[in-house]
């Protein structure tokens, strides 16, 4: 089983829901650090743009874990990649070699932060603050398999918004917005 995210960016309307709640569950004591981030995109079309919430994708092949030269990074069973945040030594090679900006580093710790899923609420039967907080229900976490079932016309590739799925084979589909595709 491998969990995974599902993100409706036809429907999103970028008000940052997700990325507001992730910073007050995850880090309350660090306003200014979300571990989840709403882009704004812009596309041909000068009145027209979109929006891409976006978080670690807890991908089949992590480059953060790759290239952790401390080996701070994990990635368990059901395919969370966690970091072990007390043998980051803030180097930022992670931030560096994920092509999607999901560690993020904190300049208060000198030390570098990411999602886990929020694992501890996953724990407790409680889906991620998000997934949760969003108000367009835009976000879902599930297995990666029932996602694509659930969402069959979803990708992970949306040419000049999302990094070549190949590098990493994320766990992230996407319902991209027709503007984009």
């Amino acid at each position: 089983m491998t969990l995974g995210f599902f993100f409706n960016n036809a429907h999103c309307y970028g008000c940052k829901t997700c990325a507001m709640s992730c910073a007050t569950t995850n880090l309350p004591e660090f306003d200014d650090v979300s571990m989840r981030e709403v882009r704004t995109v812009m596309t041909d079309d000068t009145l027209a743009f979109a929006f891409v919430s976006m978080a670690c994708n807890h991908c089949d092949d992590p480059q953060c874990l790759a290239n952790c030269p401390v080996g701070a990074y994990t990635k368990l069973e059901n395919g969370i990649v966690v970091q072990d945040h007390d043998a980051c030594i803030g180097c930022q090679t992670c931030v560096k070699a994920c092509p999607y900006g999901a560690p993020h580093y904190v300049e208060r710790e000198q030390k570098v932060r990411k999602c886990d899923l929020c694992r501890d609420r996953l724990d407790r039967g409680e889906l991620p603050a998000c997934v949760e907080a969003c108000p367009g229900a835009n976000l879902e976490y599930g297995e990666i398999d029932g996602l694509k079932a659930s969402h069959p016309d979803a990708t992970d590739k949306i040419a000049n918004v999302l990094p070549d799925p190949s590098i990493t084979t994320p766990n992230l589909l996407v319902a991209p917005d027709p503007k984009l595709a």
